[in-house]
């Protein structure tokens, strides 16, 4: 397992500094390591989710592309995290190039939490609660969460 702290740390610097937060790294780390313990960019069985935090053409990236409820704010910097990785922003080569981009995929990710009404988690239920609501997993594992929270506070 490989963390990828440097594609993170690019991540935020493609987005407004108030989305940096020790919880919002804590709680991005820990999605990471929920659906993938950082050791795919594949869905295992060939399924439809690409980067290190499982995105979907349909769900994730679909959704942070197609935010409305803020103006528009989230599809722009989505849009600027495109232009900046050099990837045009249509969604199926989003979804395609978050297969190898971890800096895309990191601040998707970001964006998609960023979406949640409620605040970024500070407790672990809370954790578990975003997780469920903005990544809907279609089979969760909430026996592996406790363990995904404790990755995210040793790499916030």
């Amino acid at each position: 397992m490989s963390y990828p702290k440097a594609a993170v740390d690019e991540s935020y610097g493609l987005l407004p500094a108030k989305m940096d937060t020790p919880e919002a790294r804590r709680q991005q780390a820990a999605i990471g390591y929920q659906e993938t313990k950082y050791l795919t960019r594949l869905q295992y069985g060939g399924g439809p989710a690409r980067g290190y935090w499982q995105m979907e053409e349909t769900g994730g990236v679909h959704g942070v592309m197609n935010f409305k409820p803020d103006g528009g704010k989230i599809v722009a910097l989505a849009r600027s995290v495109c232009h900046a990785r050099g990837v045009p922003f249509v969604r199926h080569d989003v979804w395609k190039a978050m297969a190898t981009d971890d800096v895309l995929g990191a601040a998707f990710c970001r964006l998609l939490m960023y979406t949640d009404a409620h605040p970024v988690p500070k407790t672990e239920k809370e954790g578990w609660e975003m997780y469920l609501r903005t990544w809907r997993p279609g089979k969760p594992h909430p026996e592996y969460w406790a363990q995904a929270w404790a990755f995210g506070q040793g790499v916030a």
